[in-house]
This record gives structure tokens, C-alpha cells and sequence, in this order.
């Protein structure tokens, strides 16, 4: 497997990830190797589309929550309020 090193890292940050590892069980390396999984899962999904779709489903849960009903139009209320 590959090896990384990291230069004139924060002293704060690696506090900060010495917490988390504890926090969560883990060494450090542990910690550190979950943490970059998780950021490299989140580019795939963004390049691949996947958060896209999540998207999509969400605005069709809206869509059929809202749909037929009658929505009022805010354009009063913000006249109204910007007139105070």
C-alpha cells in the first residue's frame, strides 16, 4: 500500500484528529485512512452524478407532497414588511 506524508501539519488540526480517533475507537492511521474513504466516496458521487439524483428524488417527494394544493403568494407579506 501507498504511503503519505503530511508536512508542517498543524499542531491544532492533529489535535483535533486524535479526538476523533478516540472519540470513534480507532488509531489515528485509522482515523485518517476512514477519513479520506469518506472524502473520496463524496467525489466519486459528485462526478458520477449520484448527488444529482439524490436531488431529483427529492424534488419529486416535494412535488408529489405539494401537488394540488394551493399555495398563497408571499409577494404581499414582503411588500408589507419591507413598508415597517
Amino acid at each position: 500500500m501507498a504511503q503519505i506524508l503530511i508536512k508542517n501539519l498543524d499542531p491544532l488540526i492533529l489535535e483535533k484528529l486524535e479526538t476523533l480517533a478516540k472519540q470513534h475507537g480507532r488509531s489515528l492511521q485509522d482515523e485518517l485512512k476512514h477519513i479520506l474513504q469518506q472524502a473520496s466516496e463524496v467525489g466519486i458521487h459528485y462526478h458520477t452524478g449520484s448527488d444529482m439524483e439524490k436531488a431529483r428524488e427529492a424534488v419529486a417527494r416535494v412535488q408529489i407532497r405539494y401537488a394540488g394544493k394551493t399555495l398563497s403568494d408571499s409577494t404581499e407579506l414582503i411588500h408589507e414588511d419591507r413598508e415597517r
